[in-house]
């Protein structure tokens, strides 16, 4: 009896974290997205949203999240949460996770990503800077918050035509 009990209350922090709106784990080359159908290979682009009964779905690009969320495609998605991977914090194998509406979207037509979106997530202006003084040639782009990308998405798709089109819902 006293295990069980303690069993219990060993698990009570793991749930409640869960309830209270934490990410999910991504299980890289195994999670696929529900908008592309694209296996999740590199965690450094991947996105995530979690409905309001708290099932997460994982993207391999944040322009597929921002196109199902603006109903360019795949199923209805009503997101309570989303996060974004954020690309100089993530490894390949292991995204660091950041809520949507605290990152920076910096925006590239010159930048590789899984879809062509051009996209990359940051979690804080020195990240994005840092990356930037890295790599001056992807200087020039454009920096969003999540509620620009989101508006700007409503009047065009964020994964290029010429890559992907969208079947409608």
């Amino acid at each position: 009896m006293q295990r069980r009990i303690l069993l219990k209350m060993m698990a009570l922090p793991l749930i409640g974290t869960q309830a209270l709106g934490a990410p999910r784990t991504l299980r890289i080359g195994v999670d696929a997205c529900p908008y592309c159908f694209m296996t999740i290979l590199d965690a450094r682009h991947a996105a995530q949203a979690i409905n309001p009964q708290g099932k997460a779905s994982f993207y391999d690009d944040p322009a597929c999240l921002l196109d199902q969320l603006n109903g360019w495609g795949g199923p209805e998605l009503k997101a309570q949460e989303v996060y974004l991977a954020d690309f100089r914090g993530s490894q390949r194998d292991k995204p660091l996770w950041v809520e949507a509406g605290k990152a920076l979207l910096y925006h590239h037509p010159s930048i590789r990503t899984p879809m062509g979106s051009g996209l990359l997530a940051f979690g804080s202006r020195e990240g994005l800077e840092q990356y930037l003084r890295e790599r001056p040639e992807r200087k020039g782009g454009r920096v969003l918050t999540w509620k620009e990308a989101l508006k700007e998405g409503e009047r065009r798709t964020w994964v290029p035509a010429e890559v992907f089109t969208p079947k409608a819902p």
